[in-house]
């Protein structure tokens, strides 16, 4: 009699886990609703699944979902039962899946962004670190290909008459085709936005100089995207007030960072791997 009911017991137990594979949740097809049912999401996880996968394209396996502010190990084993991730794939693209033919001998090479922001190249995607794999960008490129060589049919010599007239000279460019006034225009947009964040950085520690002091002009304003505008508006808590433009400001000083470090380094390093044109690094590391 006790061989039977653990023979039934054993039996239970292998049904319940068969019903719960069969109801395993594909995270890159699920919506915010169904993931925010799952053991432990609730809403606010769910958005930031949601956002991240929109961003970064597909997951490709558990522990990708590290990488979401709120997900740690514990939370994640227990996730495991419910979650299922489909067929894995570099995502090229938004969201398309790279065949397995193509991983090693197709004529691609994969850009990844590192967590300090550095952008990064390789013809071998066995290369990519585990953590990056998911948001690596497959980016078609010929002379990259390591498979057969094909010979080239032979360009046309120019004619005497042709060669006598000025000869167009196509800029020489990085393997994504980005040329010498692309890296200038980089190199200013990049100054410009370093600008405007120091000046709303500064801008909001006088507005929090002012909150904190209790002064009369801080005592009614209107709240912008990245500040407080004192004056004409609605009464203010001062205390919250202050401690809102405080989170803002670490939020841009990590971005004001992230773009001082692009400015000075990254770009330069970016102009390393995508082999860009001597001009193009000698630009990059005489101007300040």
């Amino acid at each position: 009699m006790r061989k039977v009911k653990v023979f039934f017991l054993v039996l239970f137990f292998f049904f319940l886990w068969a019903w719960a594979s069969l109801l395993a949740l594909d995270v890159n097809t699920a919506t915010e609703e169904e993931l925010a049912e799952l053991p432990g999401i609730g809403p606010v996880l769910a958005r930031r699944i949601v956002e991240y996968r929109r961003t970064h394209g597909p997951f490709r396996g558990p522990e990708d979902l590290l990488a979401i502010k709120g997900i740690g190990p514990k939370r994640l084993s227990r996730l495991k039962a419910y979650l299922d991730f489909g067929k894995p794939g570099f995502r090229g693209g938004a969201s398309e899946e790279v065949p397995e033919t193509q991983l090693s001998s197709g004529p691609f090479i994969y850009r990844w962004v590192d967590e300090k922001g550095v952008v990064h190249f390789t013809e071998f995607p066995e290369e990519i670190p585990a953590r990056y794999r998911a948001r690596a960008e497959r980016i078609p490129f010929s002379a990259g290909h390591t498979g057969k060589e094909e010979s080239l049919p032979e360009s046309p010599r120019p004619s005497p008459k042709a060669s006598s007239g000025k000869a167009s000279r196509k800029p020489a460019t990085d393997i994504l085709g980005r040329d010498l006034a692309w890296y200038r225009k980089e190199k200013v947009r990049l100054k410009n936005e370093i600008a405007r964040l120091r000046a709303q950085i500064e801008e909001n520690r006088q507005v929090m100089r002012l909150l904190h002091g209790g002064s009369p002009q801080a005592r009614r304003g209107t709240r912008t995207k990245y500040g407080l505008k004192l004056g004409k508006g609605p009464l203010l808590r001062r205390w919250a007030e202050y401690k809102r433009l405080r989170r803002i400001n670490q939020e841009l000083e990590k971005k004001l960072a992230e773009l001082e470090y692009r400015l000075e380094k990254g770009l330069y390093r970016e102009a390393l791997r995508t082999h860009a044109p001597e001009e193009v690094l000698k630009f990059l590391k005489e101007d300040p």
